[in-house]
């Protein structure tokens, strides 16, 4: 055996060029699979590892539960550990949400709070506060000081009268600028000072709690274990909350082990794919050389051994040098990654600094074990036909062996005149396998980059944001219910003295640039027949114009209602939104609704007139019906959120005078549909960067096979090249039939990736938008990405042609001619 492999070993130095072709091929693959596995795992385990030092450590949480309750769950044997908070308030602020929060030492530390400076309440007047709280409120202190505050109550049915007390701060925490951009800020009191406020019967405690003997269950069996207990003491399934970052991170989540099986299976079906399509290319000019082999005494067995250690040796030259450099890359493609994803989001940037300090390991042992076993899998694997091919022909046969298929019959077909087009078509016609495989291994690529392409191209940023908001600019009413001390702010009274007049409306259509506005009315009531967790189900209802009719018709998905039916006001269209909670729910059932009509109700029966899927541009509504209806039911000013369209060219100095109207009245407020754009725009352009990576890498594989096929195709013709040569032939016409062979390999790439590729896109398309995937409604045919592919691939094959011809005019005629191995 020793001579076996000493004559692999020496084909291997023979034969550098075709043996490089495939190690870089090899490599390639090896880095491909390597890099998805390391970058994929390395993201899902560093985001994971920021949750774990960025997150609470508790398992599960219940809100609203009792002071009774919350005893009884402090003994029960499967929790080891059990923190308590408790919201007992909110500071009186006109601008900012500030809520007055309570915790016991466990709920402090399962929540993994932190303070810059001083500590936390530890007498009954302590109060941790943050410099935003301080700025919003106009106060100044430090450490030590005290600070009077005005604050409600939450009572069970809202919010109480104000009342004030004077607090000593104790500790300063952090304000993020989360905090300052949506002005929700907390403080946090003593425990014993959120008890003495609030009675014992009226005390509703949120439970967070570890359960015991954790470390032997999956992210599935702690939530349901966490929703029997929940059951057990009447805790709402509603209020059962998973601390699902903190349990994928620390314990197995079967989803996740599916998600990466699935992307492994993947990764290595692309690599038997590419390195089998190589090795049965690249090995048929060697059967002429094993049939000599066999002619002076090799048994099929030595024949086969010898294909095989030599793939093998290729393989394994190959090999480490793949790993050596995804070793590096992977690292730096992870810190590039994580740095343009970190933006202004706390977690991320936590993320970035874990990767940046070498915190988290994105070199593991089994990524190493997978990709090795994976390559010597797979080049073992695609070693077999060529194995059987070699061993299984004759010596005379293998001489003139070329990889031809065998033909049933033996009548060839042959022509008069014998042209550059028919000589390529030849050659291309007794190869087809080879041709196949090739076409078949670039297309599948172009396949695969079409259907992403197809849905980064239908989910559009400017789409998606108009379905977020219909016009250029929103002016809303901000309104809300159960506050004692800003019972105005509740639309019953908000409707009885609202913002939104008649005189306001015509001052924003005389803005300069203004070109159209469109008013929503709304109003709301309950629904005694559906309930939630023991609550009664609220409607809300939007008002729409007679411009809105086909809209909502071509919204509905069960039944169909036209607007005039909706304006006789017996039936009314239901949003698919609220078969999400009551499935039940069908087309021609009737709704006992009992409605705010400032402060009377009123109780209206309507019967289901249509379902429909609408946008949250439309009003985000559970029901909707014409604006006369609601005008005739309720006499208020119903005026709710005013939609405008405003002219391009006058788009700033308009939004400044609209900004300016609305901040007249503290109950309005404004969005736009820039805003929207800009938010959408960059978690698109996070996407296509991570999409089109992947498939540059897999595409770079692609080509070299294209470049290994058509290297070959040469190799096992030099002797008919140069004979066809000898008798007439033109170094100008070998080389056009070298470009039309180019030209077929680029046509047939092209048919299967766009083709093919358009296809399979339109079937991912449908499928994304039955999920709702990215807003997804419409298809769009992506036109640029197309182009670009067919782009990319001609002058792939033009510079390709070139390179191949120009290293084949290197050898004389005589050398061509003479060629044998």
């Amino acid at each position: 055996m020793k001579t076996v492999t000493k004559t692999a070993l020496a084909n291997v130095k023979q034969n550098k060029g075709r043996n490089f072709l495939c190690g870089c091929a090899i490599a390639l693959t090896t880095f491909l699979i390597f890099v998805v596995l390391t970058v994929g795992y390395g993201m899902i385990r560093v985001q994971l590892a920021s949750v774990d030092a960025y997150y609470p450590t508790y398992h599960i949480m219940f809100r609203q539960v009792s002071e009774k309750n919350t005893k009884a769950l402090q003994v029960h044997n499967d929790i080891e550990e059990i923190g308590l908070r408790m919201d007992l308030g909110q500071i009186i602020d006109d601008d900012a949400t500030i809520i007055m929060t309570a915790m016991d030492n466990n709920g402090i530390r399962l929540n993994k709070a932190e303070l810059e400076e001083g500590t936390f309440p530890k007498n009954e007047k302590d109060i941790v506060v943050s410099k935003g709280v301080l700025e919003e409120l106009g106060i100044q202190g430090k450490l030590g000081d005290e600070i009077t505050i005005p604050y409600q109550i939450y009572e069970k049915d809202g919010m109480g009268y104000a009342k004030e007390d004077t607090f000593r701060i104790c500790g300063f925490m952090e304000s993020s600028d989360l905090n300052k951009e949506k002005k929700m800020y907390f403080v946090m009191n003593s425990m014993e000072y959120a008890k003495q406020m609030i009675p014992e019967a009226d005390r509703e405690y949120r439970v967070m709690f570890r359960l015991a003997d954790a470390e032997h269950m999956t992210t599935d069996e702690i939530e349901e274990r966490g929703k029997e207990i929940g059951e057990d003491f009447g805790v709402p399934e509603g209020n059962v909350v998973e601390n699902r970052e903190y349990l994928v991170a620390n314990y197995t989540d079967p989803s996740f082990v599916k998600g990466m099986i699935v992307v492994i299976v993947m990764v290595v079906l692309a690599g038997i794919l590419t390195i089998y399509s190589i090795y049965y290319v690249s090995m048929i000019p060697k059967v002429q050389e094993y049939g000599k082999l066999k002619a002076i005494g090799s048994t099929k067995r030595q024949i086969r051994q010898m294909v095989f250690r030599e793939g093998m040796l290729v393989t394994a030259l190959a090999l480490p040098v793949g790993l050596l450099i995804s070793s590096f890359l992977s690292r730096w493609i992870m810190k590039q990654m994580i740095t343009f994803m970190a933006g202004e989001d706390p977690l991320m940037q936590v993320a970035a600094e874990l990767v940046k300090n070498g915190e988290v390991s994105l070199l593991h042992w089994w990524i190493y074990a997978i990709t090795i076993m994976t390559v010597l899998f797979t080049s073992a694997v695609s070693l077999a036909k060529p194995m059987r091919i070699a061993a299984k022909v004759s010596p005379i046969e293998a001489m003139r062996y070329q990889g031809l298929e065998k033909r049933g019959k033996k009548v060839r077909k042959g022509y008069q005149n014998l042209t550059i087009f028919r000589l390529t078509k030849a050659n291309m016609a007794r190869n087809k396998k080879r041709t196949g495989i090739t076409i078949v291994t670039l297309g599948a690529t172009g396949i695969l980059f079409m259907v992403v392409a197809t849905i980064l191209s239908c989910a559009a940023p400017k789409e998606i944001a108009r379905k977020d908001i219909e016009s250029d600019y929103k002016i809303e009413l901000e309104t809300w219910g159960g506050d004692k001390m800003n019972p105005d702010r509740d639309w019953r009274q908000v409707q009885q003295n609202n913002p939104l007049t008649k005189a306001f409306i015509d001052q924003v259509r005389d803005v300069d640039g203004v070109e159209e506005v469109k008013v929503k009315t709304f109003m709301n009531g309950e629904i005694p027949k559906l309930s939630m967790d023991g609550e009664i189900w609220g409607a809300d209802i939007i008002g729409l114009d007679a411009s809105y009719a086909e809209t909502l018709e071509k919204g509905e998905i069960q039944g169909h209602v036209t607007y005039e039916e909706l304006e006789k006001g017996d039936k009314i269209l239901m949003s698919a939104n609220m078969l999400y909670w009551f499935p039940e729910l069908k087309v021609g059932d009737s709704l006992k609704m009992v409605l705010n009509m400032g402060d009377d109700q009123v109780e209206k029966t309507f019967e289901i007139g249509a379902i429909g899927d609408y946008y949250e541009s439309l009003g985000g509504s559970s029901f909707y019906l014409p604006q006369s209806v609601l005008e005739k039911m309720n006499p208020n000013n119903l005026n709710y959120t005013l939609e405008i369209t405003v002219n391009d060219q006058k788009k700033n100095s308009a939004y400044q005078e609209l900004q300016a109207l609305a901040d007249n009245s503290e109950y309005l407020v404004t969005g736009s549909y820039e805003e929207q754009l800009q938010k959408w725009e960059k978690n698109m352009r996070l996407m296509s960067v991570l999409c089109y990576a992947f498939l540059i890498i897999l595409g770079g594989i692609g080509i070299m096979n294209l470049v290994n096929t058509m290297m070959n195709s040469i190799y096992t013709r030099r002797r008919e090249l140069g004979m066809i040569q000898a008798i007439g032939m033109s170094e100008k016409q070998l080389i056009r039939m070298l470009q039309l062979e180019g030209i077929i390999y680029t046509l047939g790439t092209l048919a299967v990736s766009v083709g093919i590729g358009s296809l399979v896109g339109y079937g991912a398309f449908l499928y994304a938008k039955t999920k709702h995937m990215f807003q997804i409604s419409e298809y769009h045919f992506p036109v640029v990405p197309a182009v670009l592919l067919i782009c990319v691939v001609a002058f792939l094959q033009v510079l390709l042609t070139y390179g191949v011809s120009a290293n084949f005019r290197k050898l004389s005629l005589i050398d061509r001619i003479r060629y044998a191995e």
